[in-house]
């Protein structure tokens, strides 16, 4: 009974766009493949969505996510959204770091220029 609970709170956290949480349900319920496909949402929402570089870079180093699987998540994702909420974050939006708008594509390449200056806290 408990492990039907903890299915439907992690099919409820994934519909709420809660991917960090939902990882970490998804590990410790033993579902690894899950748990990666959900770490890679994770770092795609905090970058794309949000774009946050300090999260970006923290959320990769606990990941094990290394620069250049980075760019081919950010890749993957950028050549297929799956929803129009993907396809939005792909929008230019403001960048406080430049005081310009930038696109996804140009928010990247800012990210890997200034990604050993990034604290994480």
């Amino acid at each position: 009974m408990e492990m039907q609970t903890k299915n439907e709170e992690l099919k409820s956290l994934v519909e709420r766009g809660l991917f960090v949480r939902g990882e970490e349900l998804a590990r410790e319920l033993g579902l690894e493949e899950e748990a990666r496909e959900l770490r890679r949402r994770a770092i795609w929402q905090m970058a794309a969505a949000n774009r946050n570089m300090p999260g970006t870079k923290k959320l990769a180093e606990a990941y094990s996510v290394s620069k250049s699987e980075l760019k081919t998540i950010f890749q993957e994702f950028m050549e297929s959204p799956r929803s129009e909420q993907e396809k939005r974050d792909l929008a230019p939006c403001y960048d406080q770091y430049s005081g310009n708008y930038l696109s996804f594509d140009e928010w990247v390449e800012q990210l890997f220029k200034r990604w050993d200056k990034i604290a994480t806290g």
